[in-house]
């Protein structure tokens, strides 16, 4: 463990672990504030450049502080996407149009990568949807979401998802139904 010191009365060790991942751990700080310990410095690197790029934008947690192999942001509050699915037993209309606001939001950021895991997705209590992990968006060109609708589809939403473009968003629903198939895994 990396011994990281926020302040006299802060101490990693003394933190609530709420995530890990292949890139490292994520550690609540208080009601506001996380804190992300990585494996590398480039990892940090990259996830910190990611996340400059959508400070302008609500999808994305607000940056506080950054150090060579960590990064202190925003705390989201909210539930994982595809756990509030399981809970919620419906894919709901605002949901599917709030899931398009997200990846018209990654494309307005400048990233390459317009794709996340479902779990990376957190619905809050009022309803909007945050993406807390940007750390591959500059990594691959990826116009459709695969990951995500791979998601909805190991779910059983995805028909549900694609009924809801064809209505609302043809001509994304035309550009994403040759999308490749990506397996689901829960990675924590």
């Amino acid at each position: 463990m990396i011994d990281i010191k926020l302040s006299p009365d802060i101490d990693v060790k003394d933190l609530e672990l709420i995530g890990k991942g292949t890139q490292g751990k994520v550690y609540r700080i208080d009601s506001y504030r996380c804190i992300k310990i990585f494996k590398s410095k480039k990892e940090c690197k990259d996830e910190l450049e990611t996340l400059l790029m959508a400070q302008s934008y609500a999808h994305f947690p607000r940056l506080y502080e950054s150090g060579a192999n960590y990064i202190i942001r925003e705390y989201i509050n909210g539930i994982e996407l595809d756990e509030y699915l399981k809970r919620e037993k419906k894919l709901a209309p605002q949901i599917s149009g709030k899931l398009i606001e997200l990846y018209e939001a990654m494309a307005k950021v400048g990233y390459l990568r317009q794709d996340a895991a479902i779990f990376h997705i957190f619905v809050t209590p009022s309803g909007e949807l945050r993406l807390i992990d940007t750390a591959k968006a500059m990594k691959k060109k990826s116009a459709v979401p695969s990951l995500l609708i791979s998601g909805l589809d190991h779910l059983g939403y995805k028909d549900i998802f694609f009924d809801f473009l064809k209505v609302n968003r043809p001509d994304l629903h035309i550009k994403w139904m040759n999308y490749s198939r990506k397996k689901y895994r829960k990675k924590y």
